[in-house]
């Protein structure tokens, strides 16, 4: 019974609770003096107001350790802009004037902290621009559903939309795109292209075993298995891409090779694609060439300012042959395109040959190259030789017909470009020799062989620094007095603190959100280029020796591969281990 007086007492409270804004608001005018009186809205206002500004100091505090930010400054801007505001609403009565006029003034400094942050966060942790408005959509407006197949994914969210090109490849086919659309695997094709453009990723990989069809992407230069498809949605992916690229869905035996694009956003990427039969079914690989990812001038492929200015020494001169040589993937026409926005392509008719057209370039005539129409390297180049060309770009040197013509050209006042794949700048020499290239021919020609190969950086988050052993620093040609400290890669087994023994759980390894937990992000080059000096014209002619003719170059300063990329070492943007990998 002594609970009763309790509750009627609560009910009582809670009743006068709610009434009383509503009779203070329908009450009758009463004569009042002047001051302050309550008002519900005014209150209620002010407290949420209060609330906000007190939780986004609280974020801004934890936000500016994470990103190493200065957080007494921007901790003391938001406490006086804060304070300051609330102590103008209630001195001046206007009170919604006063209280938009903090608003604005807190949140302007409030968006400063964030352009400020974004300029160190990575990419999919900045706020408020285009692509968090998109994950915040993704997250909150779109649904995803599931179904035995693995069609499991609602692709709506993503900003992405197949193009399909006609059998003449001049315009776009919607009837491909419209087809494609029906098919079972449609979202599936988009999920997995969408995520392979978020992670940069440069090649796709949908390999058949007997039971699932694993997909790899290429990362890095890296192979990074993702999440596979089951046999029967793997092989409609496949069809999907073969359809929009006007291949017979039919053959699975022979290969096959076409191309299609993509909408992303708001710009074009485009996709090669070769497919290839194998005893347990169809392989298919695609090639990424967002031209987003292309670097602009020659300061941003990893040359040094020395190798620069000799680069630059050797491709300003009026006619001449430059080769860019490495392995598949090495970066070479990236190098030679950074080439290209060092000429004055305005003042210069500039032409280039390629199979295929990777990246579009204002004021350049670009020509592609289709094998089954009879457009050859070789057929292309004599064609474009009576255009009164300037500069040449050809794609890639791959017989002793393009090899000839190319020489032709360089001897008759033309600058030519070109990639050839070779281990190293002296062995290139060799390589365009064995082509059946005559000697007299490439010796008179020649200007210069750029080497490269990419290294994949260090990820400057979750780097782990390391006291050098005395063989490393040999090895990188450095005084250990002048280095103390390199850089490696996070480890996951290493680096995860180890827990008791008593401690039957696994640690938690927390992957780091910039590179994924690779411990490594995006690449660098390293080169080594030869200048072809009198001496070495004289070797090629005479006797194309290659150890001569690499001893003679070693002698005029030219500096190996390793020797290139110990610097980036030595200055913690890669580790050892991997300069090694991709030097040896």
């Amino acid at each position: 019974m002594a609970a009763i007086p309790s509750l009627r007492t609560f009910a009582l409270v809670v009743a006068v609770g709610l009434l009383t804004p509503g009779l203070l608001l329908a009450a009758p005018p009463f004569p009042r003096g002047t001051g302050f009186y309550y008002d519900p809205y005014k209150l209620v206002t002010l407290v949420v107001s209060f609330f906000c500004w007190v939780k986004l100091c609280a974020w801004v505090d934890t936000d500016t350790h994470q990103y190493k930010i200065p957080s007494v400054f921007w901790n003391g801007i938001l406490l006086a802009a804060g304070a300051g505001g609330f102590l103008v609403t209630w001195v001046i009565g206007i009170f919604w004037v006063t209280m938009v006029l903090s608003w604005g003034l807190v949140s302007g400094l409030a968006y400063w902290y964030v352009t400020v942050r974004n300029r160190r966060a990575p990419a999919d942790e900045r706020l408020l621009d285009k692509h968090h408005f998109l994950r915040l959509y993704e997250k909150y407006l779109t649904r995803s559903k599931k179904d035995a197949d693995d069609d499991d994914v609602k692709a709506e969210g993503h900003p992405i939309r197949f193009m399909s090109r006609s059998a003449t490849g001049e315009s776009e086919d919607t009837r491909q795109v419209e087809r494609v659309q029906q098919s079972k695997g449609y979202k599936a094709a988009l999920e997995m292209v969408w995520n392979a453009i978020k992670k940069r990723a440069t090649d796709i990989h949908l390999e058949p075993t007997a039971n699932d069809i694993p997909v790899r992407f290429r990362i890095d230069g890296m192979m990074t298995n993702v999440k596979p498809f089951t046999r029967a949605m793997g092989d409609a992916v496949i069809n999907i891409f073969k359809v929009l690229c006007n291949l017979d869905i039919t053959e699975k035996r022979k290969p096959q090779d076409g191309s299609f694009s993509a909408q992303v956003e708001d710009r074009i990427v485009e996709f090669r694609v070769a497919t290839a039969g194998s005893v347990v079914g169809e392989k298919l690989v695609m090639r990424v060439l967002d031209a987003t990812a292309q670097l602009a001038d020659l300061g941003q492929v990893g040359l040094t300012e020395s190798l620069q200015a000799e680069v630059r020494d050797v491709i300003s001169k009026p006619h001449g042959l430059f080769l860019v040589v490495g392995p598949t993937g090495s970066g070479k026409s990236t190098t030679l395109y950074a080439c290209l926005h060092e000429i004055d392509r305005f003042a210069q008719n500039v032409i280039t040959v390629e199979n295929p057209v990777e990246y579009r370039l204002e004021g350049v005539t670009q020509i592609e190259v289709n094998p089954k129409a009879g457009k050859t390297f070789a057929s292309e180049l004599r064609s474009i030789l009576r255009q009164d060309p300037d500069v040449i770009l050809i794609g890639e040197i791959r017989d002793k017909e393009t090899a000839e013509i190319a020489c032709q050209a360089a001897q008759t006042g033309h600058l030519v470009f070109s990639t050839l794949h070779a281990n190293d700048s002296v062995t290139a020499i060799a390589r365009m020799i064995d082509l059946g290239t005559p000697p007299f021919m490439l010796s008179s020609a020649l200007m210069g062989v750029l080497s490269q190969r990419l290294v994949r950086k260090l990820c400057k988050k979750c780097r782990k620094r390391v006291k050098p052993s005395n063989e490393t620093l040999k090895k990188l040609k450095v005084d250990s007095d002048a280095v103390r400290y390199l850089y490696r890669a996070f480890d996951p087994v290493e680096d995860v603190p180890k827990k008791d023994d008593e401690d039957d759980d696994e640690p938690e390894v927390k992957v780091c959100q910039a590179c994924g937990g690779t411990g490594y992000l995006k690449r660098t080059g390293i080169f080594d280029l030869l200048i072809i000096t009198d001496k070495i014209r004289e070797l090629i002619k005479a006797n194309p020796n290659v150890q001569d003719i690499r001893q003679v170059a070693i002698d005029s300063g030219m500096k190996s591969l390793f020797e290139d990329g110990a610097r980036l070492v030595v200055e913690g943007d890669t580790s050892i281990q991997e300069l090694l990998r991709v030097s040896k």
